[in-house]
């Protein structure tokens, strides 16, 4: 697996700690972005080099739709993992080893 940059979006300041702190154990993942806003992730997107965009379950739960449209719309080539409030690390993970397969193609 190869080192993966991931953005953090999480409405929940604690939420978003959380999946830092999960997150940081794997040493093939970086997190170089947070955001705790909508606008504030778009300025991150923009400014942070990435590979991928993890939505916590927080943000996903109340914007869903309309963040995973104005996404994708804004910027095509983007990678998204949605977290939900019952994945364990495993899970979270495995979500985010499909997306990077999909990157090293």
């Amino acid at each position: 697996m190869i080192d993966t940059r991931i953005i953090i979006a999480e409405s929940s300041d604690i939420m978003l700690n959380g999946i830092v702190e999960i997150l940081k154990k794997n040493p093939h993942l970086q997190v170089v972005g947070q955001a705790l806003k909508y606008n504030h992730l778009c300025n991150t997107i923009e400014q942070v080099q990435h590979d991928m965009v993890v939505l916590g379950p927080m943000i996903t739960d109340r914007f869903s739709h309309q963040l995973m449209g104005y996404l994708l719309n804004r910027f095509p080539d983007i990678k998204i993992v949605q977290i939900d409030l019952d994945d364990d690390l495993e899970i979270i993970l495995q979500k985010i080893q499909k997306v990077t397969l999909h990157l090293e193609v």
